[in-house]
């Protein structure tokens, strides 16, 4: 830097804002095939942070096209750079009507009605995007995310399987056993307290690397440079052996759930979706595989027979990679909503030359304290600090 000069980190924070601040605030392309993807992103403090980024169909199929002819043994996403991001809002009282409102101004501020909304199924954003759409004016219709279409009918299947409830305790016995001893290194992966589901997964990857350590644990051990008799290894984990048919109508669910997912990021709903999909599904034809795949397919006939003659987007799953990056530019701070959270616009700005001239030309830090300021007040930090600089 000429003399010596650098600038501060608060001044680097600034840049990154100012860079997400003009991207929230500059004009969209006027266009009738906009999709809004809609969700709430929660930290502590109070209320919640409405998020609503944008994608044309033009650019998803044309991506989406380019990438299965490319790679199509692939599944296609998009990413944070083919978004444009169009609000980000604190609601303090997250409700239907409330994200009803939101779409509301800002539909009428942008003077573009969206194509379709595309949300997660979580209860207010569902039932606020569905009273969007219901307005008589306009032809919005309503779609939801695959990926949590199939985590549902996983969830489902595994809540009224009582083998899947005995697994979990009996890998939880196991950790106590072994946590303390030379077989430490066969500990199973630490399990989610919230959607138990999720275990499945990981849980399975562990059993079937276990289980094959099990058909030869002499060589394993001796490899591991452990020694311990194999009397204690079959009781401490021998337990699994008796899970393994389970393990495989298991496993079986979560391929027919994969090609589910693979396909509708790949092709979106529309008309053809099932009658496509069905044959590549023909092998899980019993237990909860066959389970899964009647609710799946029957989830993506709803979505797909309001898809009209057009391919309408079905993974929102880029949105939610984005407010995973907010949060990781917003660093340690957990505790309510920051000046940070205009990280995630400034996520999907392209790093050219060009792109960041004209942000930083445009707006100033002044913009950016104004915007913290009307939309999102004091935070938990500055409360903190004003009320027990009072009290001392």
């Amino acid at each position: 830097m000429p003399h010596g000069k650098f600038p501060s980190a608060n001044g680097g924070q600034f840049w990154l804002l100012r860079l997400g601040l003009h991207e929230l605030q500059r004009p969209k392309e006027p266009a009738d095939d906009w999709v809004w993807m809609i969700d709430h992103t929660v930290q502590t403090g109070n209320g919640k942070c409405f998020v609503v980024v944008g994608v044309r169909l033009a650019a998803w199929n044309a991506r989406r096209e380019e990438a299965v002819q490319n790679a199509p043994d692939d599944s296609f996403s998009l990413t944070h750079q083919d978004l444009s991001v169009w609000s980000i809002d604190l609601m303090e009282s997250s409700t239907a009507e409330n994200v009803r409102q939101q779409l509301e101004t800002l539909s009428a501020s942008t003077g573009i009605t969206p194509c379709a909304l595309l949300s997660d199924q979580g209860a207010d954003v569902r039932k606020g995007g569905e009273l969007f759409c219901q307005a008589p004016e306009r032809s919005t219709v309503m779609g939801f995310d695959i990926a949590h279409a199939v985590a549902n009918a996983v969830k489902r299947q595994l809540n009224h399987d009582p083998l899947w409830q005995q697994f979990l305790g009996d890998v939880t016995r196991c950790k106590s056993l072994i946590r303390q001893t030379p077989l430490a290194f066969l500990l199973p992966p630490e399990l989610k307290t919230k959607a138990r589901y999720m275990n499945l997964e990981p849980l399975l990857t562990w059993s079937r690397r276990v289980l094959a350590f099990l058909k030869n644990p002499q060589a394993g051990l001796a490899q591991a440079e452990v020694e311990i008799d194999l009397e204690t290894l079959e009781r401490k984990v021998g337990w699994l052996r008796q899970h393994e048919t389970s393990m495989v109508r298991w496993s079986d669910m979560l391929e027919a759930g994969a090609i589910h997912l693979k396909y509708i990021r790949n092709h979106g709903y529309h008309r053809q979706a099932c009658a496509e999909l069905r044959p590549l599904l023909s092998r899980y034809r019993e237990g909860p595989a066959q389970a899964l795949c009647e609710e799946c397919l029957a989830f993506i006939q709803r979505q797909s027979e309001q898809s009209g003659k057009q391919r309408l987007l079905g993974s929102s799953e880029v949105l939610e990679s984005l407010i995973g990056r907010g949060k990781q530019l917003q660093g340690r701070n957990k505790n309510g909503y920051t000046k940070s959270v205009l990280a995630m616009a400034a996520a999907v700005t392209q790093r050219t030359t060009q792109a960041i001239n004209a942000a930083l030309s445009t707006v100033k830090v002044c913009n950016v304290t104004d915007w913290i300021q009307d939309h999102l007040g004091l935070s938990l930090q500055s409360q903190r600090r004003r009320a027990l600089n009072v009290l001392s």
